[in-house]
């Protein structure tokens, strides 16, 4: 059996600079890990297939769901029976702009290379991921990143200090696509790079950087705004929607400057709050992604 850990992440910022031809559009994002996982297990099955079992979401357990599909294309490159049970276990909300989704199909490819013993060239690996979906490159070496294209061009961030995280978690969904399409309506496209990364400062990218897909979000949920300034009322140095949201998030310097945040902030009704730290660039103690077996 192997075991991964699949982390969620923060989009710090996001510009939509293009539409393009396939339906996508051309970002310019900053990609932070977090520690907050979803777990898989995989175990070679006797029958032929991939059995997938979820816990704590309903979500769909066929070709629908980015593991399942993850799972059929390593097992093709690796040459692996196509045999196996997936026990999905989720604890990064689904829809809500945390990219739990994408990691959970790199989590899947990792974990098949664990399982096989080898990993694929570099080069097929990637286009695996891609093929899958724009952020899932990200998750097979999750760093904080500024990205570009459609999210798939990697550009690693150095010098980026261990962050605490207060992320408020609504109750509702936000679907990516309608946030882009209705978003990139209202646009002036395209717009020129701005270097996303040099807006944030050097001072740990604690601040509050534009998020395009934000305004959209918040015409239909007006809780967005209100739990953005709750959480600069009790004092975070920076905060923001992640990617199409629903969830916000507060930055905080230190665990118990966020752990107080986490306990004052007033939620709306259904709302939770998980306090959760970011690695350093140079990071070696954390467990992102890594399979065990």
């Amino acid at each position: 059996m192997v075991q991964v850990l699949a982390p969620a992440k923060l989009n710090l910022g996001l510009r939509i600079l293009a539409r393009r031809e396939d339906g996508y559009h051309e970002i310019e994002t900053l990609f932070v890990p977090l520690a907050f996982y979803d777990r898989l297990e995989i175990t070679p099955a006797a029958g032929p297939g991939i059995e997938l079992e979820i816990s704590g979401a309903e979500l769909p357990r066929g070709r629908d769901n980015l593991v399942v599909r993850a799972a059929e294309a390593t097992c093709q490159a690796l040459a692996l029976p196509a045999k196996l049970r997936v026990l999905l276990e989720k604890r990064i909300p689904v829809a809500a702009g945390l990219g739990g989704g994408s990691s959970d199909a790199a989590a899947t490819m990792l974990g098949l290379e664990a399982l096989a013993g080898q990993r694929l060239p570099a080069a097929e690996r990637r286009a695996i991921a891609v093929a899958l979906g724009a952020d899932v490159p990200f998750f097979l070496e999750p760093r904080p990143a500024l990205a570009r294209g459609v999210g798939e061009r990697l550009d690693p961030l150095a010098g980026v200090p261990e962050l605490w995280w207060v992320l408020v978690l609504l109750p509702f969904q936000v679907s990516t696509a309608w946030a882009y399409r209705t978003t990139s309506a209202r646009l002036t496209l395209p717009k020129e790079p701005s270097s996303i990364a040099a807006l944030l400062g050097p001072l740990g990218l604690i601040s509050s950087p534009l998020n395009d897909l934000e305004a959209t979000a918040t015409a239909c949920h007006e809780e967005i705004a209100a739990v953005r300034g709750a959480l600069e009322s009790a004092g975070a140095r920076g905060t923001g929607m992640s990617g199409s949201g629903p969830t916000v998030y507060g930055g905080f310097r230190g665990r118990a400057e966020a752990e107080e945040a986490a306990r004052s902030v007033h939620l709306p009704r259904g709302a939770r709050t998980v306090t959760v730290s970011s690695p350093s660039s140079d990071s070696t103690d954390f467990e992102w992604g890594v399979a065990k077996w």
